[in-house]
């Protein structure tokens, strides 16, 4: 019989908070993303296809603008961006990133990848977060994390009973057969367990999403419920493909 989480509300929690800036990294791009797009919206009055090399710096100015600020976003749309991000709140994820469908994510699962360290995002001081509601934030965060760990070991006997029964080991199993046994009754217990982790925990997570997409969150970053963390998360994004494509943000008043 499971007995209760033996760690007092006021006791002190058994590890620290670990905490980073996000990291984002562009692992793949359209190159001439923003010529591009000016080429699909001449395509559209032309009477051939026209192609990305042969835009001029004066049809950069004229259609770029006109196309943008007419509302004729799709040409933006054709143009892709694959980023890795690391260091980002299921929070942000969930309620920024994933509050739309116009997206493509592969995130790390809390399913299947065991949470050690308690690694979640911690809002940059404020005049409304100072020392002490720190304090208290990373002793939430740090609690919830000693009742994950509680809570994987008080389901891991449970779960590997069951799992023994259904594949019938005994004492003459042969070990490779009792070590994929424990594998899966860790993984099982952890993926309830999960449950109790904050939903300011940390994740990874490949993020695939269009130029018009990106331009969209750049301008809605502050509408968010976590509007610090997608100021930091959606400027890193914007800022690497300026590095591949500066006039793709740069043409606009943004």
């Amino acid at each position: 019989m499971a007995t209760q989480p033996s760690m007092s509300p006021d006791a002190p929690p058994e590890c620290l908070v670990e905490s980073a800036l996000p990291r984002v990294t562009l692992r793949n791009f359209f190159s001439h993303s923003y010529d591009s797009a000016i080429a699909a919206a001449r395509t559209c009055y032309s009477p051939r296809l026209i192609g990305p090399e042969e835009i001029t710096d004066k049809q950069r100015v004229n259609i770029g603008a006109a196309t943008f600020y007419g509302g004729h976003h799709t040409v933006f749309q054709h143009a892709h961006f694959e980023f890795g991000l690391e260091n980002v709140s299921r929070q942000f994820v969930w309620s920024f990133l994933h509050a739309h469908p116009f997206y493509n994510s592969e995130q790390q699962s809390q399913r299947y990848v065991r949470l050690d360290q308690a690694r979640a995002y911690v809002p940059l001081p404020s005049p409304q977060f100072g020392a002490e509601e720190r304090a208290i934030y990373e002793r939430a965060v740090a609690r919830a994390w000693e009742y994950y760990r509680e809570l994987t070991a008080l389901l891991k006997p449970d779960t590997r009973h069951i799992l023994d029964d259904i594949w019938h080991v005994s004492a003459m199993s042969h070990p490779k057969r009792v070590k994929k046994v424990e594998a899966q009754a860790e993984k099982r217990a952890i993926e309830v367990a999960r449950y109790v982790l904050p939903v300011a925990a940390f994740t990874a997570m490949v993020h695939t999403l269009s130029g018009i997409v990106l331009h969209r969150l750049w301008r809605m970053q502050a509408a968010s419920d976590t509007p610090s963390e997608a100021k930091l998360v959606i400027g890193e994004m914007v800022a690497r493909v300026r590095e591949v494509d500066p006039q793709f943000f740069d043409r606009f008043d943004n």
